[in-house]
C-alpha cells in the first residue's frame, strides 16, 4: 500500500454506483469522456472555465498538464468532508508515478494511480476510438483497480507497470510519436527547397508515414523497412547524405 493511502482503511463503494469525474478539457480529457460515453458510462466533467463547482466523485481522473496535477488534486480533496470516504485519484501523465504526483497532498485519497493511453491525441474526431489502445497503469492497489476498470470500460489493453518503469515507457511513446512529427517537419523543409508547397509536402509525407505505420502493423519489424535501406543500396544512401549536407 502506498504512503499516500496506507493510513486509511475505508470501504470501497460498489462499482455499479461508482461516480467518475474527468477533470480537464484538453484532448486526453475529451477523448476519455467521449469513449466512456460511447461505452454507456456517463462521466462527470469539470474544467477551469466551467461555471460550476467541482462535483463530488468516487474516482477522479486528472487529465490536465503535469504541473497542474498537484493543484487540482488538492482542490478535489479540499471538497471532501471528513466523514465521507475520499475519492481515488488518477492522473494521465505517463512519465510521472502516482506516488510522486500526489505526494504533496494534505488530505489523503483512498488510492492513487496512473492511466495513460499510448496514443497520439491532438483533438481529432477519431481520438475517442480507444478500443485496442494500450494504456499504462500504475499505482497502489485501489488506484490500479480503478485504472483497470476505466481501461476495461473503453476497450483498452492494460499495461501494468511499476513506478520505475514509467519513464522508459513514456520515452518510447515520445520517441515514436513526437520524433516522427519532427522528421516530417525536416522532410517538409527538403521538399519545400525543391519547390513543393509546404501544405502539399506535409500531406504527402503524412500519407507516406501512414503507409509506413500500416506496414508495421501488417508485417512488423524489420520487414517494414523499404527503399534503399531495405535493398542495401549504398550508392543511393550516399547521395542522400550528400544532399543533406
Amino acid at each position: 500500500m502506498s504512503e499516500i493511502s496506507k493510513t486509511q482503511r475505508l470501504p470501497m463503494r460498489p462499482r455499479s454506483r461508482e461516480r467518475l469525474l474527468i477533470v480537464g478539457d484538453g484532448p486526453v480529457a475529451r477523448a476519455l469522456a467521449a469513449a466512456l460515453q460511447a461505452a454507456d458510462v456517463a462521466p462527470l466533467r469539470w474544467w477551469r472555465r466551467a461555471e460550476a463547482p467541482l462535483p463530488p466523485a468516487d474516482v477522479v481522473v486528472l487529465a490536465v498538464r503535469d504541473e497542474a496535477i498537484g493543484e487540482m488534486a488538492a482542490a478535489c480533496m479540499a471538497r471532501v468532508d471528513d466523514e465521507v470516504t475520499p475519492p481515488i485519484l488518477l492522473h494521465c501523465a505517463g512519465a510521472l508515478p502516482a506516488e510522486e504526483a500526489f505526494a504533496g497532498l494534505k488530505r489523503r485519497p483512498l488510492g492513487v494511480g496512473v492511466v495513460h493511453p499510448l496514443r497520439a491525441l491532438a483533438g481529432g474526431e477519431a481520438d475517442a476510438q480507444l478500443a485496442g489502445v494500450v494504456f499504462a497503469v500504475e499505482g497502489d492497489e485501489p488506484g490500479r483497480e480503478a485504472a483497470l476498470r476505466l481501461v476495461e470500460r473503453v476497450g483498452g489493453v492494460p499495461l501494468v507497470l511499476e513506478a520505475a518503469q514509467l519513464p522508459r515507457y513514456h520515452a518510447a511513446a515520445a520517441l515514436v510519436s513526437n520524433h516522427a512529427v519532427a522528421l516530417v517537419d525536416a522532410g517538409v523543409e527538403l521538399l519545400a527547397s525543391v519547390g513543393l508547397d509546404r501544405g502539399q509536402a506535409t500531406a504527402a509525407l503524412a500519407a507516406l508515414l501512414a503507409s509506413t505505420a500500416a506496414n508495421l502493423q501488417r508485417v512488423g519489424l524489420p520487414d517494414a523497412l523499404t527503399g534503399p535501406i531495405a535493398r542495401g543500396d549504398v550508392a543511393v544512401v550516399a547521395r542522400h547524405l550528400l544532399a543533406l549536407r
